[in-house]
């Protein structure tokens, strides 16, 4: 039951602050959902502004958007923030309803509902088929000198970078009735197919791209040794410095697709709006050394702290390979492709 804004200010008038919600049992919710205007260009690979909000039953209005306690799933729609972009895979020209789960959780209560966006197929036309980026590795923390050890301890080695993902080769089919560009796509050696569509006069772009790798992790620097020292009767050695924790290596890039690409006669003209990518991922970077610690100042006639050895380089990752652009211009029976 998705609601649209009718006026940015008459929302605002029912919103709370999103830290009420620490005191909002799960018994006191009526109702969560998707809220966005229908006045923007809402077609696949469109991105779009929306909000989720949530409902007590004594009337008021939470933008729970970007609270923990709400969790946003959808197959259909990308989200990062307050923005979301359409990845919908639709296997039918008029298949407008992109599709979503929310979930408020509190105090192990779960409150769950479906919910969904109407597409209106205006705009441009993304069909985005590109691999995903590879997680950046984790950076570790500086180590100390344990409070009842001498010794500095050892920087950890920082995570590798994860491999970018690969997209694939598909076979694309376009041609235009009356108003309307029709888009079928079909993933090679597979039965997997996707039909889109736009308004006429809009740009159509295919991303094949690769994934671009994640970037290694820094290692963490080395402790340092404790001074030497006296206590009591107790003459404490100067402490070894620890070693600096090895640099992660970066992620490969992962290879862009193959696109074999048909268009009809009847939409040459698209051709001056098209644009395809299939350029291979960016390799991720390696990433930085942890440094060694610093050993102990001795006492007079004391041995002096070991000195600890910096971390040593990681390696950067590997470029993608590109894919590759087959295009044909020619009258095919695009019935075929209207099934």
């Amino acid at each position: 039951m998705s609601k649209y804004f009718l006026c940015a200010l008459s929302v605002s008038l029912f919103l709370l602050s999103c830290s009420n919600l620490k005191n909002i049992k799960v018994s006191q919710v009526e109702a969560i959902w998707f809220e966005y205007s229908p006045n923007q260009n809402l077609n696949n690979g469109s991105t779009f502004q929306g909000e989720i909000l949530l409902q007590t039953y004594d009337g008021k209005q939470h933008d729970v958007s970007k609270n923990n306690k709400i969790s946003f799933s959808s197959s259909d729609l990308r989200k990062s923030g307050n923005s979301y972009t359409i990845v919908k895979k639709s296997k039918a020209f008029n298949d407008d309803q992109c599709h979503l789960s929310l979930k408020y959780e509190n105090k192990g209560e779960v409150y769950s509902s479906k919910d969904s966006m109407q597409m209106n197929f205006r705009g441009d036309l993304a069909i985005l088929y590109n691999g995903a980026h590879g997680n950046n590795g984790k950076d570790q923390r500086n180590r100390t000198t344990p409070l009842l050890l001498r010794d500095g301890k050892n920087g950890e080695t920082g995570e590798n970078g994860g491999d970018g993902g690969a997209s694939k080769s598909y076979t694309a089919h376009v041609w235009t009735i009356e108003s309307m560009v029709y888009v079928h796509v079909k993933e090679n050696n597979s039965n997997n197919f996707m039909k889109y569509k736009m308004t006429i006069g809009n740009d159509l772009l295919f991303n094949l791209s690769g994934g671009n790798g994640g970037d290694g992790g820094d290692g963490g620097d080395g402790g340092n040794g404790k001074n030497g020292s006296i206590s009591g009767d107790k003459i404490k050695r100067a402490g070894d410095a620890g070693n600096g924790g090895n640099a992660g290596n970066g992620g490969n890039g992962g290879n862009g697709g193959n696109l074999s690409l048909f268009i009809h006669e009847n939409s040459s003209a698209i051709e001056n709006q098209l644009t395809i990518k299939t350029k291979g991922g960016h390799y991720g970077n390696r990433g930085e050394p942890g440094k060694r610690g610093v050993p102990g100042t001795p006492l007079s006639g004391q041995q002096a702290g070991r000195q600890g050895y910096p971390g040593s380089q990681g390696s950067a990752g590997y470029r993608g390979s590109d894919g590759s652009v087959q295009k044909y211009i020619q009258n095919f029976d695009f019935s075929a492709y209207t099934e």
